[in-house]
């Protein structure tokens, strides 16, 4: 069987050039090795938790995981764990350098990693020099989360909160005042309870007509007929409208208490089904793929100038 040209040449070069190869390919893996050490990179641990949106009000088309994902992109929450933490020293970052705020976010950006998994549960991701911090940061991030949904929250209850009380104080104006009719028109007219008054005085009245009674009685029985049939039955309707005003100012009230007791309310917005958890193992770097990558990448610089240094043999 015949070999093609082209390959036994291959072959040639690469029994020429073998002992070059071996050579770079040991140094490679030698600083491979040493290079991805903590001498020259800093290891990090990751510490990562997960968890459900929970309780969360909807202010658009958008899943509960997903609102919840935009509010974890809220610069108040990560200012509030950078101040926290102190993240510009811990970082090394001299506040008097240049773009101060951008080295800053961009570091906190490439340790701090909020997304969605498969399960529609959001998944953060803390990487950081200690373990004992990456575990922190991921808590304060649950927890600064809860702060902020519960202060909008609170602020759209707070609103609530005003509307019926503006409604509350509007009722109890309106009551005050057929009160106060109702009570001029007792004193007045000698009204109070119009159903009942109307059929005594009706009767007695009646009776007093009928025997014929004169005198300061049937004066006073007469006058008390006229006002009856005169502004009875709009103290009739004064009574309604009061009756009326109270049952809905009990159900204000009743509105208006359950959003005073929902600003207080100090519920948590997030179901954690992974906790962070301090990590024993580094997760940066990966040395073994750092080698593997140096080798291959010196060997195959390494064979690409040999074989031009052997074409300029062949061409001279």
């Amino acid at each position: 069987m015949e070999i093609d040209k082209p390959y036994i040449n291959l072959l040639t070069f690469l029994k020429q050039n073998l002992k070059t190869l071996l050579i770079v390919g040991v140094i490679a893996i030698v600083c491979g090795i040493v290079f991805s050490s903590s001498y020259f990179i800093s290891p990090k641990f990751e510490s990562e938790a997960a968890l459900y949106p929970s309780n969360l009000i909807h202010y658009s088309e958008e899943s509960s995981t997903e609102q919840m994902l935009q509010l974890f992109e809220g610069n108040d929450i990560r200012d509030s764990v950078i101040k926290k933490f102190d993240l510009a020293n811990h970082y090394k970052i001299d506040a008097d350098s240049k773009n101060y705020l951008y080295k800053l976010h961009k570091e906190y950006t490439s340790n701090v990693k909020v997304n969605k998994n498969n399960f529609e549960s959001v998944v953060i991701k803390v990487e950081d020099t200690d373990p004992i911090i990456a575990k922190n940061i991921a808590d304060e991030l649950i927890h600064q989360l809860n702060l902020k949904i519960r202060k909008l929250h609170r602020q759209k209850t707070e609103e609530v909160v005003v509307v019926w009380k503006s409604q509350l104080d509007n009722k109890e104006i309106l009551i005050d005042t057929l009160e106060a009719q109702i009570k001029r028109y007792s004193v007045k007219y000698g009204l109070l309870d119009y159903v009942q008054q109307s059929r005594e005085v009706t009767a007695g009245y009646m009776a007093m007509l009928l025997e014929n009674k004169k005198g300061e009685p049937m004066q006073k029985a007469e006058r008390l007929y006229k006002n009856i049939e005169n502004e009875g039955r709009y103290f009739h309707d004064l009574h309604h409208q009061l009756n009326l005003a109270r049952e809905e100012y009990n159900k204000l009230l009743i509105n208006y208490d359950n959003a005073v007791k929902d600003v207080s309310k100090k519920l948590t917005y997030t179901n954690v089904v992974v906790y962070p958890e301090v990590a024993d193992k580094k997760s940066y770097p990966i040395r073994w793929i750092i080698v593997v990558l140096s080798l291959f990448a010196s060997l195959f610089f390494t064979f690409i100038i040999l074989l031009f240094r052997d074409s300029l043999k062949v061409n001279n």
